[in-house]
């Protein structure tokens, strides 16, 4: 038997259910340490769609992969007001960060972005710079803390941040 605090899977099901009449309300939603998976990514991406008013979303420090930052991402793209975004803390790695990234075209409102601690590569932080460089002039504070370099690839990486500068 578990006595954890933490929302589970389950107990979001039960918590995405009971709020789902009220979401077109919904602006704020703080779910950081909890134990969400990609299972518990669906339930939430369902009310999503249903809360155009979303202006901030606070995963950080759950269990989301790849597949659980796509469903998240998919369901953010009707949130178009949405300023701040925490996906810090979780396993998304680089698939998953790109699928977050998509959302820099298209959210002109997105102020602060966090995907610190996710095992992001260099390509992934490419992408975002990439995007941040041609197309997204609104964020204020992205957060890449503890990237994951597996080659000696830091030279592209301070070439795409100084182009950003």
């Amino acid at each position: 038997m578990n006595f954890s605090n933490r929302v589970t899977d389950e107990a979001l099901m039960a918590l995405c259910a009971a709020l789902e009449p009220f979401a077109i309300f919904i602006e704020d939603i703080d779910l950081r340490y909890n134990e969400i998976t990609d299972t518990g990514a669906r339930y939430l991406g369902d009310l999503l769609n249903r809360s155009p008013r979303l202006l901030s979303l606070n995963l950080q420090g759950n269990r989301l992969k790849s597949t659980g930052a796509q469903i998240i991402a998919e369901a953010l793209h009707e949130c178009t007001g949405i300023q701040y975004l925490n996906f810090s803390g979780n396993r998304i790695k680089t698939n998953g960060t790109m699928m977050i990234t998509e959302l820099l075209f298209t959210h002109d409102k997105l102020l602060s972005l966090s995907l610190a601690d996710n095992r992001v590569d260099h390509d992934g932080i490419i992408g975002i710079l990439s995007v941040l460089n041609s197309s997204n002039y609104t964020l204020e504070e992205l957060n890449l803390d503890n990237p994951l370099y597996k080659t000696y690839c830091c030279q592209s990486v301070s070439i795409h941040i100084g182009r950003m500068f």
